[in-house]
């Protein structure tokens, strides 16, 4: 196969047969699976854990699925350090205020 060109197989975009096949019997009874899933997600009678279900299955289609990241390097915690210290010295200086008192 040459680099970059497409030498032999089915057309780009040509779905599969199966996946064809599907959507022919699909098609054929009139079911829209995505209304479905649509329909369950919103009708308030149904269950919250399956509407939930069907409405992350819906965001699939629309937003992107976001792909772990890892993070490599040293990890400072230097805020919480100097959160640490100035709560200590607000502390500190309310005491200190309360004995002068």
């Amino acid at each position: 196969m040459a680099k970059g060109i497409k030498t032999g197989g089915r057309q780009k975009g040509t779905p599969n047969r199966p996946s064809a096949d599907v959507r022919d019997i699909l098609v054929k009874m009139k079911c829209e699976p995505i209304e479905g899933i649509a329909r369950i997600a919103m009708d308030e009678k149904n269950p919250p854990d399956l509407r939930g279900r069907m409405y992350a299955e819906l965001a699939s289609f629309v937003y992107p699925k976001r792909k772990a990241v890892e993070v490599s390097g040293e990890v400072q915690v230097r805020l919480a350090d100097q959160l640490r210290e100035a709560r200590q010295r607000v502390l500190n200086a309310a005491r200190s205020r309360q004995v002068a008192a």
